[in-house]
């Protein structure tokens, strides 16, 4: 009790809701992560106690993990790894006018899975301590392995387009250097490649630089206002509550499976709510809602989120052992005041660790009470001009790639990604598969390489993967993923079945139009060379990348004799694009590729400038000169005052 009155003091109420709301931001910004947040205020904890220090950082985890849906739902850009799934509901309730719904179920759900979190590690630290010690390599590799059998169901559109990209993903993982083996591959003589891809970079190429650049793509389009549904649901946070407290199975679902997640160390918090997600949509009675703006799929992911942040402290307080990226470097909060881990920080710092507690608990209350005021105008944000949105998420992604590392080519990375995932999703691949393949590929391939070390050297590697109750669990789990997938998908295409004659007939039609699929073959010719030329890397080096490829192979040979025997009217259509729109985007993109020449600043305002100007020459009446030139001057301006002057973020 006399820890639980300390939390609710008033100096720590104030430092909690400065870290709450300093977290939302952060999470809400593109490109910031809540790993960055907790990183950059690191050092205003010097000048604070150890407890203040710690709830300040607490704060701003639990905040950002939170903001990171705001720009998820409302543009369908996360703001964080963890924030991938919502997009997938989330951003289509916006589309159908329902953003402050979608932004209303986020929070509930978020405080709800939270909560849930945080009782964990509140009365349970200990024994789940114990219990996240029994998960190694093989573990983590089922794990992994589930992560990516789930790529088939998480997203719509072709369940082997969704696979092969899940392969994509994969593939990229293996560049640079190799945890397990130490050595360089896949570089293909860059010394910028040696470190391999950073996920943030990644992350904001596949998600928020596509975004920006269909934003560009759609500025003639006339911008629908869904106004009246907005002021329909002015009332509607009760609703919302009601609505949470009828789907208590995405809420159980997301909540328990994010904290659990959490707890394993190196499984990476960020797949807590893609998997939370597919599971309440293996169990949901309305499939095929899913993806369609279903509020299950929203509370799933974002219950996930939030409960992964409490179990992600449980090793990490209990153990010394963070269970994910944010928590490692909350560790380095902990060093930094003389706290060490463990089970004597229990009692040799018993009340800073208690009152820390009990201030993350109180920290869900306090971010429900912060957050809904603030969701009337968040919703706000979707008025803005898609001629001004589109610089802006183009900046944001410039300083969110850039700033994890301080390195440029980042910045390339996350442009060139990003350039090539919008075309590609004009061709029906998904964004999410690529980026789940990305995160699990390295995770799978390291459990599986030290997983046949050590099972070698108790005898067999075969039963050292196969035997154990919870590698049993979780290959019983891939089996039954991999089995549903398939019955789906065979549902589906039950009733378009094609006789062979059919078939044969399509294909000659096919290849004699011109319609043979040639870049299906020259991927497959490709995947089967780099298959080969592999053979001569060590064999710990080529074992998962020459499987990943052959399986990629695999799916690509069946989409491209899928596509021979369909009739060119159930093809993918590609939509046009504007030759203006088109040169617009590639000048864009060419700005954001010279960072080296023009500093920062003057790259944003260029950007803010040439955009709309494009809009002014397309349509006179829609844009006034004004603003634009005012918006060019003072957003740069803003920018240069909060990441240079207050937060000393160093930018190129």
């Amino acid at each position: 009790m006399e820890f639980l009155i300390q939390a609710f003091e008033f100096h720590h109420i104030i430092v909690l809701v400065i870290g709450l709301l300093l977290g939302i931001l952060v999470g809400a910004l593109p490109g910031l992560t809540p790993t960055m947040g907790v990183a950059l205020m690191i050092p205003f904890t010097f000048s604070l106690g150890p407890t203040e220090g710690l709830i300040l950082l607490g704060g701003i985890y639990c905040g950002s993990v939170f903001g990171g849906s705001i720009p998820a739902i409302l543009f369908n850009v996360p703001g964080a790894p963890a924030n991938v799934a919502t997009t997938f509901d989330g951003y289509e309730m916006t589309k159908q006018g329902q953003s402050r719904k979608a932004l209303e179920l986020a929070t509930i759900s978020s405080v709800i899975g939270g909560l849930f979190g945080m009782f964990l590690l509140l009365f349970f630290a200990p024994v789940f301590a114990d219990f996240s010690l029994r998960f190694g390599p093989t573990e983590s590799f089922w794990i992994a392995i589930f992560g990516i059998t789930v790529i088939a169901a998480i997203s719509d559109g072709s369940v082997l387009k969704n696979l092969i990209g899940g392969g994509i993903g994969i593939a990229l993982s293996f560049i640079g250097i190799s945890t397990v083996t130490g050595t360089a591959r896949f570089t293909f003589g860059m010394d910028s490649l040696v470190g391999g891809l950073h996920l943030v970079a990644v992350l904001i190429g596949l998600f928020a630089f596509p975004q920006a650049l269909r934003l560009l793509e759609n500025l003639h389009e006339k911008k629908s206002k869904p106004k009246t549904n907005e002021q329909r649901q002015m009332s509607s946070v009760k609703q919302s509550f009601f609505d949470i407290v009828k789907k208590p199975k995405a809420l159980f679902l997301g909540s328990g499976l994010g904290a659990f997640i959490g707890m394993i160390p190196g499984a990476g918090g960020n797949i807590a709510s893609l998997l939370a997600y597919n599971e309440t949509k293996r169990f949901s009675k309305e499939k095929d809602k899913f993806g369609k703006g279903h509020k299950e799929g929203v509370i799933a992911s974002e219950s996930a989120n939030n409960a992964m942040v409490g179990g992600s402290l449980v090793p990490l307080l209990t153990l010394g052992i963070p269970g994910s990226p944010t928590a490692a470097i909350f560790l380095g909060g902990l060093l930094i005041h003389g706290i060490w881990p463990g089970n004597n920080l229990f009692v040799d710092h018993e009340n800073v660790a208690y009152t820390f507690l009990y201030s993350m608990v109180a920290a869900q209350i306090l971010l429900l009470l912060l957050a809904l005021p603030l969701i009337k105008y968040m919703t706000k944000l979707t008025n803005i001009p898609a001629y001004f949105m589109a610089p802006i998420i183009l900046s944001f992604s410039i300083i969110g790639a850039y700033t994890t590392q301080n390195n440029v080519f980042d910045i390339y990375t996350m442009i060139v990604i990003g350039f090539i995932m919008f075309f590609m999703h004009k061709n029906g691949f998904s964004a999410a598969p690529i980026a789940l393949g990305f995160i699990l590929g390295s995770i799978a391939e390291e459990g599986l390489l030290q997983g046949l070390q050590i099972g070698g050297a108790h005898g067999s590697a075969f039963a050292f993967f196969f035997t154990g109750t919870w590698n049993i669990i979780l290959y019983s789990f891939v089996i039954i993923t991999i089995v549903f997938s398939i019955v789906q998908s065979t549902k589906a295409t039950r009733n378009n079945k094609v006789s062979i004659h059919k078939k044969m007939a399509l294909f000659s039609e096919n290849v004699t139009s011109g319609r043979f699929g040639w870049t299906w073959l020259f991927f497959a010719s490709f995947l089967f060379w780099s298959i080969f030329v592999m053979n001569g890397m060590a064999i710990g080096q080529r074992i998962f990348p020459q499987l990943t490829f052959s399986l990629i192979l695999f799916f690509v040979i069946i989409a491209w004799t899928k596509q021979l025997v369909t009739e060119p009217k159930q093809t993918v259509q590609k939509s046009k694009i504007n030759k203006s729109v088109l040169t617009l985007i590639i000048i864009v993109t060419f700005i954001c590729s010279l960072i080296t020449i023009f500093s920062f600043y003057v790259q944003v305002f260029l950007l803010m400038i040439l955009v709309p100007f494009y809009m002014y020459c397309q349509n006179r009446k829609e844009v006034s000169i004004r603003s634009v030139v005012l918006t060019a001057v003072i957003f740069p301006t803003v920018l240069y005052v909060v990441f240079s002057y207050l937060l000393n973020v160093p930018l190129p």
